[in-house]
């Protein structure tokens, strides 16, 4: 191991001195990723002395905690660091010593993002009993005696209100719960039938009393079983064909495919809507993304249904895409690997 000049230790300790000034935990590690010195704020952190940082000791030595050697070493992703009740962001560079590790500080937003998560959870959850009662009771309107044609158009209307905001409910939830990175949705998985959820979806989809379309399906034969989460697949599902019915014109045409392609059990839906550009492509699956034209200004919703799509997708291995051209119509895609525990066998 390669030691250092006197030099370089008289450099070191004055950089070390001026990282003292930085309320971040800053670890000093030389190229071949020893500890060769710490800020304070470390010290603070991991209670180590001053002995231990002389480049003969990894962090996994030092804090016992190989996830954040193996980060500096550049073997993993790591997006946060969890030590002592707290969290942290790492950070590495290269400098002329080698590397320098900053951990920052983001307990606080941690703590603060996770209670606005469950203070949301809990109203969400209440507002379904709310939501429910006013649609039973506009639905039992009629059974207690006759209704002129003004009273029916508004009890419609108070149903449609209801219906959108029992959906915006739900794509909120499962936003939340189905987001890969910070979800506390469990798969639960069951031999799932992705043909016949397609078949189901579009024999019960709902076309507005003021549009034409078209729905039709095409599923492969012999399709396998795979062992999947059913409920949240068909949530998938559904958003896509709903989102076509809503961005598809007048007389247009929907088109739902359960396929096989390679390994893959992919889903597709295709519409002959307006297109999109690919500039909204790149960003059409991320949360709260809509597209803004002036032909779906009437058109509602959160922005989350293709989030939660591309979240389905990606917790069962695979992933969602569209391939559409302005003008064209467009095809939005699910594909589930056949692999790992995705697969079904009749001993599951």
């Amino acid at each position: 191991m390669k030691t250092l000049s006197e030099t370089d230790q008289r450099e070191l300790k004055t950089l070390t001195t001026l990282l003292d000034t930085i309320i971040s935990p800053i670890v000093l590690l030389n190229s071949t990723y020893h500890v060769i010195g710490f800020n304070h704020a470390f010290f603070l952190l991991s209670s180590i002395n001053a002995e231990k940082a002389d480049g003969t000791q990894t962090l996994a030595e030092i804090v016992y905690e190989q996830e954040l050697d193996g980060f500096a070493r550049g073997l993993n992703s790591l997006s946060e660091w969890k030590f002592a009740d707290r969290t942290f962001l790492p950070h590495i560079e290269p400098a002329p010593h080698g590397w320098t590790l900053e951990l920052q500080d983001v307990t606080h937003y941690t703590r603060l993002n996770h209670n606005q998560s469950e203070s949301m959870r809990y109203v969400l959850h209440d507002l379904r009993s709310p939501l429910t009662a006013i649609q039973g009771f506009a639905s039992l309107m009629e059974s207690v005696g006759e209704l002129n044609e003004k009273q029916k158009y508004f009890i419609t209307k108070i149903l449609s209100g209801v219906a959108q905001m029992t959906a915006l409910v739900e794509n909120v939830q499962d936003a939340g719960r189905y987001d890969p990175e910070s979800g506390s949705y469990q798969v639960m998985r069951v031999p799932t039938d992705l043909g016949q959820i397609a078949r189901k979806i579009v024999d019960n989809h709902l076309v507005p009393a003021e549009k034409t379309l078209h729905v039709s399906l095409r599923v492969d034969e012999h399709l396998p079983i795979i062992n999947a989460d059913e409920t949240m697949l068909q949530r998938a599902m559904t958003n896509l064909v709903d989102n076509a019915i809503k961005y598809t014109p007048d007389n247009g045409a929907i088109q739902v495919s359960v396929t096989l392609r390679d390994n893959l059990i992919l889903v597709g839906v295709q519409d002959t809507g307006l297109g999109i550009s690919p500039q909204n492509q790149a960003q059409l699956f991320e949360r709260h993304s809509r597209i803004h034209r002036p032909e779906f200004k009437k058109i509602k919703g959160t922005g989350l249904g293709l989030f939660i799509v591309r979240s389905v997708a990606r917790r069962h291995g695979g992933n969602a895409w569209v391939e559409s051209e302005e003008g064209k119509g467009s095809t939005f895609y699910i594909s589930i690997p056949l692999e790992g525990a995705n697969l079904f066998s009749a001993s599951d």
